[in-house]
């Protein structure tokens, strides 16, 4: 079954990297044959940016059954679903032909992980038993959680300045989207939900799970970029505000492989009596189709050959990750927060 997978994503590799080729050439054979609309005004401009992104992820938590009749609740589900944060940092290169035609390619990388404990322990039933020679057992709670997660994205795109009068600039702009996410998730946990005095009988429960998720994706996408002077002299410096708004359709594929099994210890004080395991999870592989938005807004100080910009910028991806356990369950997948990026021209 992995083979097809595989040779399957083998394709859309080459298909990705043939297209990344011929994008390159084709841009660096316009930067060749193409002067700048204005002596002034630089034609190829290099912008690097960072942002930190709340990253939504609503896969579904792993919680035992056990834990349904836990006296400590079930906090397994707050510990692995836990909001998230990563600094992504981004590249992009672009330039301005005579008759205001605009190339651009831009990549973005962002990843983070987290990892969280929860240990629980109840009083002992009365003082005269603490000691282990009693027979006198505390009830706990132990839960251990990890999960990271890794995300790139890459355009290509051509677009057309068609302007805002004497308020700015307004670029219309088409191309090509890439996207590539991954996921990982562990969850341990261990149990033990009643104190027993003497030589009583009593549970141990036991559980693990792990799940690696990923989603690539390749598409047409849509892009607005515009820019309204505030106030300045823009052939020495000024500020702007900036926004545009984004649109993808992605044609990929999810992939999950996740196992997870629990483990009921029914024991004696002096030896087990029974034991009782139940595994479950299974890989899982589908084409899907991603509708992607997003935008942002920002203010700009702006120079003849350089500019430097903050704002707030937010990219949302539908069903993109399969986050389900037993069964598939598409879970959105979206990266919001504050930026700041610094641009700089060269020529003209």
């Amino acid at each position: 079954m992995n083979e097809p997978i595989a040779t399957r994503e083998n394709r859309l590799r080459i298909r990705f990297g043939l297209l990344a080729t011929v994008s390159a050439l084709a841009l660096f054979s316009v930067t060749y044959n193409a002067s700048a609309a204005d002596d002034d005004y630089p034609p190829i401009w290099i912008e690097l940016s960072g942002q930190f992104a709340q990253d939504e992820a609503d896969q579904d938590a792993y919680i035992p059954s056990f834990l349904a009749a836990s006296p400590f609740g079930k906090p397994a589900s707050n510990l692995e679903g836990s909001s998230r944060a990563s600094w992504d940092g981004a590249t992009k290169f672009s330039f301005k032909t005579d008759n205001d035609w605009i190339f651009s390619a831009a990549m973005r990388y962002g990843k983070t992980s987290r990892s969280k404990t929860a240990n629980h322990q109840a009083a002992h039933a009365s003082h005269h038993n603490t000691s282990k020679y009693s027979g006198a057992y505390d009830s706990y709670q132990l839960l251990k959680t990890k999960a990271s997660e890794r995300h790139f994205i890459l355009d290509f795109q051509a677009g057309k300045d068609v302007g805002l009068g004497a308020l700015g600039s307004s670029v219309l702009s088409a191309g090509v989207r890439f996207a590539q996410f991954n996921a990982s998730s562990n969850v341990a946990a261990q149990s033990q939900p009643t104190n027993i005095n003497g030589y009583g009988y009593y549970h141990i429960f036991r559980a693990s799970f792990a799940a690696k998720r990923h989603f690539n994706g390749i598409g047409p996408s849509l892009s607005w970029d515009a820019s309204a002077a505030l106030f300045g002299n823009p052939a020495s410096s000024s500020f702007t505000l900036d926004w545009g708004a984004n649109g993808a359709l992605l044609f990929g594929r999810q992939r999950v492989n996740e196992e997870h099994q629990t483990t009921d210890n029914y024991k004696h004080y002096f030896q087990y009596l029974k034991t009782t395991i139940a595994h479950g999870g299974e890989p899982r592989s589908r084409n899907v189709v991603v509708p992607n938005l997003g935008g942002f807004a920002g203010l700009s100080w702006r120079y003849p050959n350089a500019k430097v910009s903050v704002g707030y910028r937010a990219d949302f991806f539908f069903g993109a990750m399969d986050g389900g356990i037993d069964a598939a369950h598409r879970e959105n997948v979206g990266f919001y927060g504050p930026f700041a990026s610094v641009s700089v021209g060269i020529g003209g």
